[in-house]
């Protein structure tokens, strides 16, 4: 329960910081559209999907504001499509850790596009063992139990989100930083 309460409050800070930036809506609903059509199409592969390399870029290339409502918004409409549950709360929680990850050492990140893919390969992880903390709270399930079953899917997502980084890394830079500085 208390996590739940810690992830409305965190989203109600989202939401206000959005709300007093001058960030353009428009680019953020296609992206969110993005990401919630990217994990639909590619449901029927186990972790594999677009939406945490989409979070990435978007805190690269936009800032953390953008990215933090795409992390907030991106499990609720996909959970209307994919199925919603307790585990929602989570899937913000665990995106929200990494595009601050990602913001925190932006200019990193920009230097180097190895140390970027690192990150998008460790964030498939560290995106499994955060939502693996709904079960360890619902269920009461062995959380080490847990940590060591998702394994072969934490590695599809991180490997997944190499893969989409290196496809959409181009033209996220192409598009989102001539536009926005």
């Amino acid at each position: 329960m208390v996590t739940y309460i810690l992830a409305i409050l965190i989203a109600i800070l989202v939401l206000y910081r959005f709300e007093k930036s001058d960030l353009p809506i428009q680019p953020l609903v296609q992206l969110l559209a993005l990401a919630v059509i990217g994990r639909w199409l590619f449901m029927t592969i186990p972790n594999v999907q677009p939406t945490t390399a989409i979070l990435m870029l978007t805190a690269l290339c936009i800032g953390l504001n953008a990215a933090a409502v795409l992390a907030l918004f991106v499990p609720i409409l996909s959970g209307l499509l994919l199925g919603i549950g307790p585990f929602v709360f989570y899937q913000f929680l665990g995106w929200l850790l990494i595009v601050t990850l990602v913001s925190s050492f932006r200019p990193l990140w920009m230097k180097s596009s190895i140390l970027f893919l690192t990150l998008g390969f460790f964030s498939g992880f560290l995106y499994g063992w955060t939502t693996n903390l709904a079960f360890f709270e619902v269920i009461g399930a062995d959380f080490w139990k847990l940590l060591l079953l998702s394994v072969p899917f934490d590695l599809a997502h991180g490997l997944s989100n190499v893969v989409f980084l290196i496809l959409i890394r181009p033209l996220f830079e192409r598009i989102f930083l001539r536009q926005l500085g």
